[in-house]
């Protein structure tokens, strides 16, 4: 069995890089198994899937863990897809929240200095990306959300 786990393995590592060319359709790499190693292979495939989740792939992972369903117990799937989607659903949304919010703060600072200067005018850009601001931001919240992530993973909320 340990063969089976270990090839069911490498084989998510290699669909988990950014590079992968095969489908995200993991049952057909499962099925290509006999019938009664099939729970053994899906249930490393789904451990490994949801030990590399992180807010970055977290979708395509859990659209590879949902073709999984068939081998195994529904509701456990189910139940991790959906605690892992709140969290990084919620991720996203603070994260655009928080790019709004310093978008909004740069560019009425940048106004107020060009209007010190006798500058006005509607067409200001900001790189909200690129500032300090951003980035601290982004830190905290990706800190945040990753421990809700690795308390998920390790079966505690």
């Amino acid at each position: 069995m340990k063969q089976y786990v270990s090839r069911a393995r490498i084989f998510v590592d290699r669909y988990i890089k950014d590079g992968y060319e095969g489908s995200d359709d993991l049952d057909k790499y499962v099925s290509k198994y006999e019938e009664r190693i099939r729970p053994v292979v899906a249930g490393a495939i789904c451990l490994r899937l949801v030990e590399k989740t992180d807010l970055k792939n977290y979708k395509r992972l859990l659209k590879g863990l949902r073709s999984l369903k068939g081998y195994m117990s529904g509701s456990s799937v189910k139940d991790v897809e959906e605690r892992i989607m709140a969290i990084c659903g919620d991720y996203e949304s603070m994260k655009e929240e928080s790019y709004r919010d310093i978008q909004n703060a740069l560019e009425a600072s940048l106004k107020n200095r060009w209007k010190e200067q006798g500058i006005s005018g509607s067409a200001i850009e900001v790189n909200v990306e690129g500032s300090s601001q951003w980035s601290d931001m982004v830190d905290k919240i990706e800190a945040n959300y990753n421990g809700l992530l690795d308390r998920v993973k390790r079966g505690e909320l």
